[in-house]
């Protein structure tokens, strides 16, 4: 069955109007920002655990005013409707008439239709010396950051920062709710696993699209969307950044989940030429996290360090990147990463294996520039066995990993000109858990091709 509007595309497609500045009387009003965007899955493996079909819209309307009452002060308003575009077969999931599952990670409704969130609703001031940002806003942070597909994660929070030191800016801010976006079932079901590792922190059961009562594009507290029943006095965090060294750059962060969790993330950024035209780029990452006051989540005792050495110029480009995850003995020692973030080098497009238990991880990639603005990326991850065990399922045979895991994905991007973007991928994975009987099949596979153009002006 077919459901939500039908919009006449084969591909994805994504239309925007950035920007453009509103004059009243011949005096700035403030800038609107429009933007469209569709896609569609174009196949993958039949099976009942690949995303096999499914489209997708959103329609973005943001307007930010000019400055009122005092320089610098600003309000932002943004609206986004996400749903299906007309194509996707909700129902064909099922042994009598095969596989062919719906792809849910790219709408916020159960079924498809269309769904609006308020999902920007800030005041924002900007001062010599300082900045602030109050309401409801995306947050980019290193553990609020995570791949999107249609309508984003949201956060209602209170941020502050200042440049007062010259190379050297730091910043406070508390969460107090956060919206879950398009791609919270994959994060939680397909790419997570029902693990909580992978930016979602509870089995895709408790959505609505699962028959659960956790709804998308929708606040919740931060102890409630965590998947823990009970609310919390929110996140709050500090971190410094210090970019005051030439092609050096310093990141330290802290982030306390009350009643949960504690998290540290380091990072360390590091660029130099090596020869003319060409650079070499080094980074590092330590990510720690340690239960706190009631532990709802559970004892956690995670940690996980990462490098990634990069080497290229405008033609071409290559790197290779490391995750090593470790835990105390007799805790949960998987990554609770229940608030949208992946700051790990090995992530994929499919994959955020690093977050789970004992996890060696490596992935190699590769990008050439045929022309301007043709560009070919091929990057492999290889995730091995974790000890995490495959969660929210009930299987015939013990649910631990049976096979090393793997991801493959090829993206082609053409860019004409600033206006158009053409983009193709793949995705070629396997998990860890592939061969475990679970509802459906044991088949834990995906080859998943999608196409996306965009048009900007």
């Amino acid at each position: 069955m077919k459901k939500g509007i039908v919009l006449s595309l084969s591909a994805v497609v994504a239309t925007q109007v950035m920007g453009a500045n509103i004059e009243v009387g011949g005096k700035d009003a403030g800038e609107l920002t429009m933007q469209f965007k569709a896609m569609t899955v174009l196949s993958d493996k039949e099976n009942g655990f690949a995303p096999s079909n499914g489209t997708g819209y959103l329609v973005k309307l943001k307007y930010e005013t000019a400055d009122i009452l005092t320089q610098g002060l600003k309000i932002g308003v943004a609206t986004y409707i996400n749903g299906d575009a007309g194509l996707t077969e909700w129902d064909e999931n099922n042994a009598a008439d095969g596989y062919n599952k719906g792809a849910y990670g790219m709408v916020t409704d159960a079924g498809g239709a269309s769904k609006g969130v308020l999902g920007e609703l800030y005041l924002s001031y900007k001062h010599q010396y300082f900045d602030a940002t109050l309401g409801r806003q995306i947050l980019k942070t290193p553990l609020t950051q995570i791949q999107t597909s249609l309508t984003p994660n949201f956060y209602e929070a209170y941020m502050l920062g200042t440049e007062v030191i010259d190379g050297l800016r730091l910043t406070a801010g508390h969460i107090t709710k956060m919206s879950l976006g398009s791609r919270a079932a994959p994060d939680a079901g397909v790419i997570g696993e029902n693990t909580g590792t992978a930016g979602v922190g509870f089995a895709n059961s408790k959505l609505v699209s699962f028959g659960g009562n956790m709804e998308q594009a929708k606040f919740y507290n931060m102890g409630i969307i965590a998947g823990l029943g009970k609310e919390t006095d929110g996140r709050s965090m500090i971190g410094a950044t210090y970019t005051g060294v030439k092609n050096l750059s310093v990141d330290l962060w802290m982030y306390r989940s009350a009643d949960i969790a504690n998290d540290f993330y380091g990072e360390l950024k590091y660029g130099m030429p090596v020869a003319k035209g060409i650079k070499l780029n080094m980074n590092a990452q330590y990510l720690v996290q340690k239960d706190t006051g009631d532990s709802l989540a559970g004892e956690r005792d995670f940690n996980m360090l990462g490098a990634k050495v990069a080497l290229g110029n405008k033609k071409w480009g290559a790197f290779i990147a490391y995750n090593k995850s470790g835990d105390a003995e007799g805790t949960k020692g998987q990554y609770f990463n229940a608030w949208g973030a992946d700051p790990a080098y090995t992530s994929s497009i499919f994959s955020r294996n690093a977050y789970r238990t004992d996890v060696s991880a490596y992935k190699v990639g590769v990008h050439y520039v045929f022309m301007k603005g043709l560009k070919l990326m091929v990057n492999y991850a290889d995730y091995g066995k974790s000890k995490s065990t495959l969660g929210g399922a009930t299987t015939t045979t013990p649910n631990t990993a049976l096979e090393d895991a793997t991801e493959i994905d090829t993206v082609l991007v053409y860019k004409p000109n600033k206006e158009w973007m053409f983009k193709v991928f793949n995705a070629i994975r396997t998990s860890e858990y592939n061969g475990r009987v679970i509802a459906k099949t044991p088949e834990r596979k995906m080859n998943h091709f999608r196409a996306i153009a965009s048009y900007t002006f």
